[in-house]
């Protein structure tokens, strides 16, 4: 109730309650409800609410991510997470909007924290391995972008995408575009022949990815 009423405050008080005593530290449900609360602030008109929290829209986004990827991670049977994948989804679908916006800003630091995250919420999203390798590759950390993309490949060959859900779908499309333009970009055709090779499997015919593909003479 008290989030529906816009009471967060409240949730919040109660949730770190909660998170400080030795047991029930280790229960989800304190941090989801923690996570639900920075997001109703994020999603808030109220620039006053905002400011009382002392956070501001990406601020709010961030503490909720934070949040639920414990949330996600102390549900270590996975008792409560599949009942919340709507709330996910969602808080998901900001991120993703606020990555790709520090992409386009060439602030790639930041983005590469909020595709760490994505992997936190779901440790089977090949998408968000294959930014955050591609992240870490613009950052010329070369070694660590190779150790993200085998994930993500290992991924894609293993489950050939299948449960995904839309916005993970989206990113899938992005990925490849983004992976594939960015290792050209660097000199590394041969690497961005690998992934047009797997990328066809997955979006093949995508407006953008085909673009792509014929930039690389393919």
């Amino acid at each position: 109730m008290w989030i529906v009423d816009e009471k967060y405050e409240k949730v919040l008080y109660k949730a770190i309650r909660y998170t400080e005593d030795d047991v029930q530290k280790k229960h989800p449900m304190p941090y989801l409800y923690m996570s639900k609360a920075y997001m109703g602030i994020h999603n808030s008109d109220d620039p006053d609410l905002r400011e009382s929290f002392e956070v501001d829209k990406l601020k709010a986004l961030k503490n909720g991510l934070k949040y639920a990827s414990k949330f996600v991670k102390k549900d270590k049977e996975m008792e409560y997470v599949p009942q919340e994948q709507e709330f996910i989804e969602e808080i998901r679908k900001e991120t993703i909007i606020a990555a790709e916006t520090e992409m386009d800003n060439q602030k790639y630091t930041k983005a590469k924290s909020y595709y760490k995250y994505l992997t936190s919420l779901d440790k089977e999203d090949p998408a968000a391995y294959m930014m955050f390798g591609t992240v870490y590759m613009t950052l010329k950390a070369r070694r660590d972008a190779d150790v993200q993309w085998e994930k993500a490949k290992n991924l894609l060959l293993d489950q050939q995408a299948r449960g995904l859900t839309e916005s993970q779908l989206d990113l899938l499309q992005y990925a490849f575009v983004k992976t594939i333009e960015t290792l050209d970009q660097l000199g590394d055709r041969a690497t961005a022949q690998s992934w047009v090779a797997l990328g066809d499997d997955f979006v093949g015919g995508d407006r953008e990815y085909e673009a792509v593909k014929r930039s690389l003479g393919l």
